[in-house]
């Protein structure tokens, strides 16, 4: 990212932290279940937009411009989700939740996750509009690794601030 966007991304996340961490004990369970079941879809069409990037990468799609579109997408998405991580919300708070304590009690290392993968989505957006697929393919690596920060590629996988399914 240029300047210091890296930086407002980082304070916007802990700030969103910060004020959901003010309503805690403001939430029922029903309330916290309702949380987590927005979440749920927001994951599943990051998901989706993945694989639009990984078919453009594989050479299966030649369609840059929706590559462009999808990582675009993908940033959005990132901050609705993260709008939607209010404590009280990780597993075994609030039902059906994958989501670890150390979304919260490690809230820099989680902004910076988020930072690295809004700097990424860029990258991405920015070497698809290029049409030109050494870029694009430089670029994926590097993306794909900002995913896996948080979580394994898979949607039942774990990781460092996600619960596998069935953990």
């Amino acid at each position: 990212m240029i300047g210091g966007s890296h930086s407002s991304v980082l304070a916007s996340v802990a700030v969103l932290l910060l004020l959901a961490g003010a309503a805690t004990g403001q939430s029922s369970e029903y309330e916290r279940a309702q949380i987590v079941a927005e979440r749920k879809p927001v994951m599943g069409d990051l998901q989706d937009n993945y694989w639009v990037l990984f078919n453009v990468n594989k050479g299966d799609s030649e369609d840059f411009a929706a590559a462009s579109a999808a990582a675009r997408e993908m940033s959005a998405l990132m901050a609705r989700f993260v709008s939607l991580l209010e404590p009280g919300t990780a597993r075994g708070e609030a039902p059906g939740s994958r989501a670890k304590p150390e979304v919260w009690s490690e809230p820099e290392t989680f902004a910076s996750a988020v930072g690295t993968f809004q700097e990424a989505t860029a990258a991405m957006a920015a070497a698809a509009a290029t049409g030109d697929r050494e870029t694009y393919m430089g670029e994926f690596e590097s993306f794909t690794g900002a995913c896996t920060v948080c979580h394994g590629l898979r949607p039942s996988s774990g990781g460092m601030f996600r619960f596998a399914k069935g953990e």
